[in-house]
């Protein structure tokens, strides 16, 4: 059984249709990239499967409705493309965690949970004088905090430089390895979707695809999805250039 399931879903905002017909299934263990143009949909689908944007169709996940995500959010971590946090706050990272500490889980939780993204050491560093990597893996740690078999990201490494991002993503693949996460993610870096993704996503409005990387990403493929006049990179084992 699939962890996700969506079948013919629908979103519209002001008459406006943002998804149209969008079916796919996930299945555990996968790293699935969603990728496609600016205002495409992708923000708006994860959304719609925390149900956190009205919809139509069928989504499943675990085998319940984001209407009842109240039963299953336990099994959910959720790293926003926009994290609502005032970083001038005079707040260490143990405080931080804290504050999302459920009952039963002590210090050291918060520890073993900063082990997995190797940032112990920041624990009692305050959040403000974080890097940008380091502030986008104490987000992460947030989100696996319960421990979750489902991570939604929604651009995770947006502010991270170019050296970091490489090293999130390898970090997200270890996690896949460790814990047996199922990771939907969206990205526009097509480089990192190529080498950490397994499945990927194209969206723009509707499903173009839904294959492996070396299957999606090709030149055919992306000129749909961005347009003829956008450049691409070629990799050893695919066609996009």
């Amino acid at each position: 059984m699939p962890i996700i399931s969506v079948k013919n879903l629908n979103v519209s905002l002001n008459s406006h249709r943002i998804l149209e017909s969008i079916s796919f299934d996930i299945n555990q263990g996968e790293i699935t990239a969603i990728i496609g143009p600016n205002g495409s949909g992708k923000t708006t689908l994860l959304k719609a499967l925390l149900g956190l944007t009205p919809y139509t169709g069928d989504i499943k996940i675990f085998n319940s409705t984001p209407r009842k995500l109240h039963e299953i959010a336990h099994k959910i971590g959720y790293v926003p493309q926009r994290l609502e946090f005032d970083r001038t706050i005079p707040m260490t990272i143990k405080e931080l965690f804290s504050l999302h500490l459920l009952k039963g889980q002590t210090e050291d939780s918060i520890l073993k949970t900063l082990d997995l993204v190797r940032a112990r050491h920041l624990i009692d560093k305050r959040v403000g004088i974080l890097s940008g990597g380091e502030f986008q893996r104490i987000i992460l740690a947030l989100a696996l905090l319960n421990d979750p078999e489902l991570l939604l990201l929604d651009e995770p490494s947006s502010n991270v430089d170019a050296e970091g991002v490489m090293e999130f993503y390898s970090l997200i693949k270890e996690l896949r390895a460790k814990k047996n996460l199922t990771i939907l993610l969206v990205s526009h870096d097509i480089d990192v979707v190529y080498k950490y993704a397994t499945s990927v996503l194209c969206v723009s409005h509707k499903l173009l695809c839904h294959a492996s990387p070396s299957e999606a990403l090709t030149t055919e493929t992306l000129e749909r999805l961005y347009g003829k006049h956008q450049k691409f990179f070629a990799h050893e084992n695919n066609g996009h250039v």
